[in-house]
């Protein structure tokens, strides 16, 4: 070696099976890190006599840090920098921004408020007004891991739009969000990200959004969306989302797929069509998926007609003024044909509830001989803008067709919490994501290599991250150091935060991330990064 062996930041990791994150076969090999980067990675013994420290692996697996492509960490980082729920499973890079909501960028004073209230549990003002001074006030935090930020569609279009379904269209309009879109990608962010299922990119028009594929097209960015419909027009949606990539960056990630409700299930092998179809003409689609079958996300997800057009906020200052609205709910939900039974209550900041978190809408009811009407109206009055809800409307069987697909990665589409519930209690995946991930694919027949890359190596190249998702001279060191056979989640919906079991040191830009240390001693080494390059 020429470079001179510093013993304060030269570690040589040895006795490990290296897992490089491609689809190389695992193999014996030293891994010589020097400062937050990779010097070196070599077969057996070629680095012995170096004068460096030394880690001894003792035959456990070493691969890239894991990389989630879709959380909603945005704002939980402020209130929980050590993003626990993330790092514990291996994770050291994060993608946030999706499903059409970030925290940036902020023209109005709408918008402001608007963000502050949807995100007031983590005790961070919305201070900022664009990319680069959220960036700077997250990384004054020192997260513990990576942050990917997505420019949001749905916030984009509050700063032009408002909030309100009624806004009028226009070609001035379209102009400005292009202009707004342009300016926040060429300050780093990782692409668009739309939630096409919300307000207010509900009433999107195709102009709207080909007005933005230009400019995704001009930065060759990807188009991460929710799509319009996951159940009922799922290959409609599908359909919408390929058209509106060829016009863009030709670059597609489909968040969560998934088929939604039974009567859609036999719908996969159709949607499976059209995503070949695309790649054969060229476009470069993608997917991720969390491997459970309940999905979670507003509560307000119920409500029929006219409250499908407003933001949670409003629903709860309606439900809340006026008494006879919420009599008429009481009854449109008592008459909805859903099963109770299969929607649980995540989460609420509603206190009368929380004890109910993790239980269904029906046993609820059964408890306070009410009807799910009665209380679904009850939570949303008090707790619209934080009642989360899960949904048992997924396929078992299409989870692991999905999952089998070489263009699917994992995303856990939950926020980096603490262990305790100070920000709000997770879906399992939150904490189980990845070591399910991994579990799942093994036990389809998948190698340790291919189960590993769709973690790693995939997700970096989806999203075009450089010196990232591989094990690699140069890259940078974000590594983990675990056993693949004891490498299980343990989270479930009773105890959403336990940490997962197998993972033995992890690595964030290549300082030891010491979580057998008491949590205010562990060093944070992650960074906010931009896609401008270096």
């Amino acid at each position: 070696m020429n470079k001179k062996m510093n013993e304060n930041k030269d570690l040589l990791i040895t006795g490990v099976q290296i897992l490089d994150g491609s689809l190389q076969k695992p193999f014996e090999g030293e891994v010589l890190l020097s400062g937050e980067k990779i010097l070196s990675v070599s077969r057996k013994g070629l680095h012995t006599y170096c004068n460096c420290r030394k880690l001894d692996g003792k035959g456990a697996f070493l691969a890239p840090g894991f990389i989630d492509t879709h959380t909603h960490s945005d704002m939980s980082l402020f209130a929980a920098p050590d993003a626990s729920s993330s790092i514990m499973q291996g994770v050291t890079s994060i993608v946030t921004g999706n499903c059409g909501l970030s925290p940036f960028p902020v023209v109005t004073e709408e918008v402001r408020e608007h963000l502050n209230i949807l995100y007031s549990k983590y005790g961070q003002k919305i201070l900022w007004k664009d990319f680069i001074t959220y960036e700077k006030y997250l990384q004054q935090c020192f997260p513990a891991v990576n942050v990917l930020p997505l420019c949001g569609h749905n916030t984009l279009k509050g700063c032009v739009y408002s909030y309100d379904a009624k806004s009028t269209d226009s070609a001035e309009k379209r102009s400005l969000l292009a202009s707004l879109l342009h300016k926040t990608l060429s300050q780093g962010a990782w692409g668009l990200s739309t939630g096409l299922l919300y307000m207010p990119g509900r009433t999107s028009s195709r102009e709207e959004l080909l007005s933005l594929m230009a400019v995704l097209k001009k930065f060759s960015l990807p188009y991460a969306t929710h799509l319009r419909s996951e159940g009922d027009r799922l290959t409609e949606a599908v359909e919408e989302a390929i058209l509106l990539a060829s016009c863009g960056s030709g670059k597609l990630h489909i968040s969560h797929l998934k088929t939604s409700l039974m009567r859609n299930w036999g719908k996969l092998p159709e949607v499976f069509q059209r995503i070949r179809d695309a790649a054969n003409k060229g476009l470069y689609v993608t997917a991720d998926r969390y491997p459970y079958t309940f999905s979670a996300t507003s509560l307000s997800l119920v409500l029929p007609g006219e409250y499908e057009e407003m933001t949670d906020r409003k629903i709860q200052e309606k439900l809340a003024a006026d008494p006879k609205e919420c009599e008429r709910l009481v009854s449109l939900l008592n008459t909805a044909p859903r099963d109770w039974a299969k929607v649980l209550l995540a989460d609420t900041r509603y206190e009368e509830m929380k004890k109910y978190r993790g239980k269904s809408i029906a046993f609820i009811a059964e408890e306070f001989a009410r009807t799910p009407g009665e209380i679904i109206t009850e939570i949303l009055k008090n707790d619209s803008t934080g009642a989360i809800g899960a949904f048992a409307g997924m396929s078992e069987e299409n989870m692991r067709k999905i999952l089998q697909k070489d263009f699917v990665c994992c995303g856990s589409d939950e926020t980096s919490r603490p262990q305790e519930d100070s920000t709000g209690r997770s879906h399992p995946r939150g904490f189980g994501s990845f070591p399910e991930f991994f579990h799942l694919l093994r036990s389809m027949g998948f190698s340790p290599e291919e189960a590993v890359h769709r973690m790693t190596g995939l997700p970096a190249k989806i999203f075009s991250i450089p010196q990232r998702g591989l094990i690699r001279n140069g890259f940078y060191a974000d590594l983990i150091l675990f056993d693949p056979e004891k490498f299980h989640s343990k989270a479930d919906f009773a105890h959403p935060h336990t940490f997962p079991e197998g993972i033995q040191k992890i690595f964030v830009n290549g300082v030891l991330y010491d979580f057998e240390a008491p949590l205010h001693k562990r060093k944070r080494n992650g960074k906010v990064l931009k896609n401008i390059p270096e």
